[in-house]
């Protein structure tokens, strides 16, 4: 895996001179991102979709189809563990898992994916952007599972743009786009130019206004923005990954065979 060492002295050269690396994400395979997913199309956008099996396996044809449209299909882990503190995680909290829980489960994620969609997912977004396991003295971090499985990992939370010569492909920090209007998602676009950073934008719904929600009004006025833009590279988080592995100055640290056909998805 390309690690933060690995890439040093990278300098950001986006494909067709860029200023910024933009991908698009969506978590949990949602049914509204069935219906979602047309506004990334009509612009000729691809996104990265971070699915859980039980929601992939409600409709395993459309997520097939949005797979071959060159959308990324990720794995977002298998029962999504997240902290006890919250209460839909109570009996399945982040605390009490071991190691070979975690790799248990995201192993048996990728293998769902893999049968239904025919391929291996190659990035992993973070269940609630959580990635530890255990209490106190016991607290242990899971990345390096992650990094092990797959060439990227997405957090959440963090609200933060990635550097490419500085940023841990294996938890890359990425903004939560719930409730944004078009100003708001356009302006994390603007910081990440000024910086020349990779920005990765983290959503769950697509549709109307309400919680956890990416209005489908704005994303389309964002990508209609995004397409006609050149300075902008917008791509699945694999390409993206995948592009900095390469331009690394050691050359890929890191190649997982098979995996995904190639999507030809940037813009």
């Amino acid at each position: 895996m390309a690690s933060v060492a690995a890439l040093e002295g990278l300098t950001a050269d986006y494909p067709d001179g860029a200023s910024v690396a933009v991908s698009l994400s969506f978590d949990d395979a949602r049914a509204s991102q069935l219906d979602g997913v047309r506004i990334l199309d009509d612009h000729g956008l691809r996104a990265t979709f971070y699915v859980l099996p039980s929601g992939l396996a409600t409709a395993p044809d459309r997520w097939l189809d949005v797979a071959r449209s060159g959308h990324e299909i990720g794995n977002h882990s298998s029962t999504h563990p997240c902290s006890g503190n919250f209460d839909f995680a109570a009996a399945n909290a982040l605390e009490d898992k071991t190691m070979r829980d975690i790799a248990d489960d995201v192993d048996a994620a990728t293998a769902t994916i893999h049968e239904l969609i025919g391929a291996p997912p190659r990035t992993f977004a973070y269940p609630c952007g959580q990635s530890f396991i255990g209490r106190g003295r016991h607290r242990q971090s899971y990345v390096p599972i992650i990094a092990e499985r797959f060439v990227a990992g997405r957090g959440c939370g963090s609200e933060a743009g990635n550097l490419p010569d500085r940023c841990d492909l294996a938890h890359l920090d990425a903004y939560t786009i719930d409730g944004l209007d078009a100003g708001q998602l356009r302006a994390l676009v603007g910081m990440g130019m000024r910086r020349r950073e990779w920005v990765i934008m983290a959503g769950h719904d697509i549709g109307a206004d309400g919680p956890q929600t990416v209005s489908a009004r704005d994303l389309d006025e964002l990508c209609r923005g995004l397409a006609g833009d050149d300075r902008v590279w917008v791509a699945p988080v694999i390409d993206v990954a995948e592009h900095l592995v390469e331009a690394a100055p050691d050359g890929p640290q890191h190649r997982r065979p098979g995996g995904w056909p190639v999507t030809g998805g940037g813009r």
